[in-house]
């Protein structure tokens, strides 16, 4: 049961992120506790006393507040089925073997608590409609044990993506070399019951030169049955920063389905201790989240559209906080899996459309340099051709029609539902700045208008190479790819960023969007520009009939600001936060 927060509370919260988050501020990184966030939401005492009374009498007995507005209530089927006059069925999810009971009836609250409800779920709510998570497309090259990795249809040369391959694309500095200037933390948040292996990773280290080092496990993880998405997600952040604290966080909401993304949230939220990054690799589709129940004498044209602004409001939570979310933007353009390329209108994907994540798409190498690398890995060498560890090369967005065998396309677009905010309306009205001229240059730069929701929330913000990563799961050596592979690179490199910056103030460097537009338009250095690729087709189809954007000078809707150059972001957030400890000696 999820209660109606006080509109001003929220205002004041979303007033003091971005003063938190500008780097021009003088509250810049003056992060909050969970405490103080939670004084500052928490609800009347009068409203929390109405309505735990309430469920009381109706003998609910096992109830548990979670956070300041969320009551969590464990009943039977028959009792709700009486409480509510309501049939109950069973649905099994035949992918995940969850197994849930929900009515179509309405569920109608008593008079004396209903207008203190915002919506509720595990009632009536729309838990069966399609979705596919963005993190299970992954498309894998199964490395047999000769070593002749080969794709069914060619036998052109592979590019192996291996962590050398990342640091000389993006001038990462070696922190096995150089050290790490503060402790820092990172962490991959996992959906449909995904594992990871110990075992998996001490072959990965060993393969690449790296130190294993222990997870730290939040939840549940049966190593005996790891998933290739969350080996991906963590070897690719330890892969970057090997001196980094690697969290990892599963709990017993298998699917980002339904309610899954929302108690996700919430339970990271109520906790006091976090890791400085979250990677997510998963989606829904605006369109697909979940239908919560909505109190019978409240008149709601889109209950999706609360159930959006809730969730938001967890990641506003924890950026309030100082802790950086990254998303895949998606493998599937800026239309979706299902519809192929036949919607008229894009179905953006989610939490990637969230104002609150900084939002990552994916990039392929092209001319591809296969020179040695310096302190190559072991990985450069096990292996015959055409199997070949990358030097680097010329980036492009990712597509499915795309050389070296991708199978997706690097997603992005427009939110249907959340506003475009100022830290990127710069940005995205140069993107728009020459559509004219574009429109009669190149006439297939923009999608029809009509398809995408101009004034929403644009995404992605970044890129990062997506493709052909060297992965160990399941005892077995694959090349992966996807926006997945993009999200926990990113993560890696924001460690390293977040180390500089806890050494010169103490303080991470939090949400990052409004950094990055600012960054992107007084160091246009800081970022590798991709200008060609577009986010036409799906992972599956790719025709006449798809639609999509166009890579562009600047910011697009394909690879955002484009791909980093950490030499050069190091140097910009040196020197802002040397400003900023200045500023506060002064004061």
């Amino acid at each position: 049961m999820v209660l109606k927060q006080d509109p001003k509370a929220v205002r004041k919260l979303d007033e003091i992120l971005w003063k938190i988050t500008d780097p021009d501020s003088s509250e810049y990184q003056n992060w909050l506790t969970r405490s103080k966030i939670n004084k500052i939401l928490t609800l009347d005492y009068q409203v929390l006393t109405a309505v735990k009374y309430w469920l009381w009498k109706q003998s609910f007995r096992s109830v548990r507040l979670i956070g300041t507005d969320v009551f969590e209530i464990v009943t039977t089927i028959r009792h709700v089925q009486k409480l509510f006059s309501a049939q109950f069925r069973t649905y099994k999810n035949s992918r995940t073997g969850k197994t849930i009971h929900r009515t179509h009836d309405d569920v109608c609250w008593a008079n004396e608590i209903s207008h203190l409800i915002d919506f509720f779920l595990g009632l009536n709510d729309d838990t069966l409609t399609n979705s596919k998570p963005t993190g299970s497309s992954k498309k894998r090259i199964l490395i047999p044990n000769d070593g002749n990795a080969r794709d069914a249809a060619t036998t052109q040369i592979i590019p192996m993506i291996v962590p050398p391959s990342v640091r000389l694309c993006y001038k990462i500095p070696d922190v096995l070399k150089t050290g790490l200037e503060s402790n820092v933390s990172q962490g991959a948040l996992e959906f449909e019951g995904q594992n990871y292996s110990e075992e998996d990773l001490q072959i990965f280290c060993e393969f690449l030169g790296i130190p294993f080092k222990p997870i730290h496990t939040e939840g549940i993880n049966d190593q005996s049955n790891p998933g290739i998405e969350t080996m991906l997600d963590i070897e690719q952040m330890m892969a970057i920063n090997p001196l980094s604290k690697i969290w990892y966080f599963n709990d017993d909401v298998k699917n980002i389905i339904s309610d899954g993304i929302l108690i996700k949230m919430l339970t990271l939220t109520e906790s006091d201790k976090l890791p400085q990054i979250f990677s997510i690799s998963y989606g829904i589709y605006e369109s697909n989240l979940c239908v919560p129940g909505i109190p019978c004498d409240e008149n709601v044209v889109d209950p999706k559209h609360k159930y959006f602004i809730r969730t938001n409001i967890e990641f506003m939570k924890l950026a309030l906080r100082g802790i950086t979310i990254l998303a895949s933007s998606g493998d599937d353009g800026a239309n979706d899996y299902f519809s192929n390329c036949t919607n008229k209108v894009f179905n953006p994907t989610y939490p990637a459309s969230s104002p609150f994540v900084t939002s990552v798409g994916a990039t392929t190498l092209v001319n591809v340099q296969y020179n040695a690398l310096q302190d190559q890995p072991l990985a450069c060498s096990a292996f015959n051709p055409p199997l070949v560890c990358a030097y680097c090369g010329d980036e492009i967005a990712v597509s499915v029609n795309d050389p070296f065998f991708t199978d997706f396309t690097s997603g992005g677009g427009f939110s249907n539902f959340a506003p475009q905010p100022s830290y990127q309306k710069h940005a995205v009205d140069r993107y728009f700045l020459n559509e004219q001229y574009y429109l009669n240059e190149i006439p297939e730069m923009y999608p029809p208008s009509s398809m995408y929701n101009r004034k929403g929330r644009a995404y992605p913000d970044v890129a990062a190479l997506g493709v052909n990563a060297f992965t160990v799961a399941n005892d077995s050596l694959y090349l992966v790819g996807g926006t997945s592979m993009s999200s926990p690179l990113w993560a890696g490199i924001v460690s390293i960023l977040n180390a500089r910056s806890i050494k010169i103030t103490g303080k991470t460097l939090g949400f990052l969007n409004p950094l990055l537009y600012k960054m992107a338009k007084q160091c246009p250095e800081c970022f590798n520009d991709i200008t060609v690729g577009n986010n036409k087709c799906t992972s599956t189809i790719c025709t006449d009939q798809c639609k999509g954007f166009q890579a562009a000078c600047g910011w697009d809707p394909v690879t955002g600001l484009g791909t980093p150059n950490v030499e050069n972001i190091l140097k910009y957030i040196t020197e802002l936060c040397e400003k900023k400890m200045k500023k506060t000696e002064y004061n």
